[in-house]
């Protein structure tokens, strides 16, 4: 099931696992509506929606697939610029193996101190990155699959 007020796609599976709509299986009708509050925005969420609902549902599709592009370019930029940090800080640490100590490495050298910050904060920079493009690609194209199944009067909730 999607949230129609911000897309947020809702497995009913796992929220009737944590917690039951019913108080109990007797109550279950064959006609009985359950609806779920959806855990971002904190609308309704139920089975048979409208027509006005399906275009809210679009819109709110079209607003997550420029979210996702947006954490797709910044996970893409976060990786550049580790993949970057990354290089200076194995010249650093080829720096810091100084030539006057037989090429071995010396610890108590600013190029040393400056490899192991710039190794930090690039692979945080490459985790990062390489989680937004992870996060970025699979809204997209969940998204993107929504669109085409509304578009094509495919969709059912």
């Amino acid at each position: 099931m999607y949230c129609t007020h911000c897309a947020k796609k809702i497995d009913e599976a796992k929220l009737e696992a944590k917690e039951m709509t019913l108080a109990s299986v007797e109550e279950a009708k064959s006609d009985a509506k359950v609806a779920y509050v959806c855990p971002r925005c904190g609308h309704l969420i139920h089975s048979d929606v409208t027509e006005e609902e399906t275009k809210s549902l679009a819109r709110a599709a079209h607003a997550q697939i420029q979210r996702a592009r947006n954490a797709f370019s910044t996970g893409l930029s976060l990786t550049f610029i580790g993949g970057i940090g990354l290089i200076i800080a194995i010249i650093f640490y080829v720096l810091a193996c100084k030539p006057s100590n037989q090429y071995q490495l010396v610890t108590t050298c600013a190029e040393f101190y400056v490899f192991i910050v710039l190794g930090i904060i690039s692979v945080i920079s490459l985790a990062i990155g390489v989680t937004n493009i992870v996060v970025g690609v699979r809204n997209n194209h969940q998204n993107k699959n929504l669109l085409k199944d509304i578009n094509n009067r495919t969709f059912v909730q």
